[in-house]
């Protein structure tokens, strides 16, 4: 089970489409540390991963735990601000994940002028330690974003990108503007950065487009059920030990599962996905949008459309990719990224 552990809920950005700091917990972890262990220690596959508001506001939290919590991995999403805190930890993770949206004035425009850079810094850190796991670029994707040469310019750098679509909750746009760049910019760049994966397929090369390597394998290798996971095999645990089934709703009551020394019940997406064309493979994409809708029936419909366009065009090249199914198996373990965007 992967466990996704706040060390805060503060965050020392305010992103345009975020909006910061996180509500409805302590500022720092107050349970006992110990009762966490004991859950751990009883998850023979445990994936512990480090999250906020910004997990690296509390460094010394995340370097006891890497040291005292026998999990089998560790994952940590960080905005890379702070990463030089944690540098003599860098090789005990497993993954890492670089919050950064594309290019240079795309990534500032959304976070904060010079984040570009001091993300890149970050990067620098972490391929100058000891860290040998997977280095994935986080992505969020909104209206500034040319999804092709964003993605492009990130796997420059990046051995992995993986992105999350500004849809839902966004303090940036409303539906129908939304829904006016799905069809006008997002389906064509992706229709694009897709012809150009599969011909690097076709040569040999694998590129770490998460999106596109955890759809196709599930094209390839059968799937099932939400790929994050959420209030199943995937939970979050408040800095004052509640169990959420999905981190980014804290003080929404039925996202609240349980607690670490009570234990907790699973929850699972309602109809129309589980007799949706498509639900192996998509798994009902997003717990959040699937119980809120908050952008009504029309706006669930739209990411739904936007999601099955990606499965359709990508379901093109099974017989493209057939023969590297042996690699494109992906993730390993759950690493924290949704998959479907």
């Amino acid at each position: 089970m992967l466990y996704i552990i706040f060390t805060t809920p503060i965050c020392n950005l305010s992103c345009k489409y975020c909006g910061g700091s996180l509500h409805g917990m302590p500022d720092t972890i107050t349970y006992d540390k110990e009762v966490l262990y004991d859950v751990i220690s009883k998850d023979k596959q445990s994936v512990v991963a480090f999250y906020g508001g910004e997990p690296l506001l509390q460094p010394d939290i995340v370097k006891q735990f890497i040291r005292f919590l026998p999990a089998q991995h560790f994952v940590i999403n960080t905005n890379g601000y702070y990463i030089k805190t944690i540098e003599d930890v860098l090789g005990s993770f497993d993954t890492i994940l670089l919050s950064i949206d594309g290019r240079e004035e795309v990534t500032d425009y959304y976070r904060e002028i010079g984040c570009y850079k001091k993300v890149m810094d970050a990067w620098d850190i972490v391929k100058k330690s000891d860290f040998s796991g997977e280095l994935i670029a986080r992505m969020a994707v909104s209206h500034k974003t040319d999804i092709f040469l964003d993605v492009q310019h990130l796997l420059k750098f990046f051995p992995f990108v993986h992105w999350q679509v500004d849809a839902v909750w966004s303090a940036l746009w409303e539906l129908p503007e939304f829904k006016q760049w799905v069809e006008s910019s997002y389906k064509p760049g992706l229709k694009k950065l897709i012809a150009w994966w599969i011909s690097e397929i076709k040569q040999g090369n694998i590129l770490g487009i998460i999106p596109f390597l955890g759809i196709m394998s599930r094209i390839l290798h059968g799937g099932g059920g939400l790929p994050c996971q959420a209030g199943d095999g995937a939970v979050a645990i408040t800095t004052d030990g509640k169990i959420l089934a999905c981190p980014i709703a804290p003080d929404l009551s039925w996202n609240e599962l349980g607690s670490i020394s009570s234990g907790f019940h699973k929850i699972h997406v309602d109809e129309p996905c589980p007799s949706c064309d498509v639900y192996d493979i998509c798994g009902g994409r997003c717990l959040f949008a699937n119980k809120e809708r908050l952008w009504g029936q029309e706006g669930f419909d739209a990411i739904c459309d936007m999601t099955k366009f990606l499965i359709y065009e990508l379901k093109k090249y099974k017989s493209v990719c057939e023969p590297f199914k042996d690699q494109i198996h992906y993730p390993q373990y759950n690493n924290t990224t949704e998959i479907i965007p």
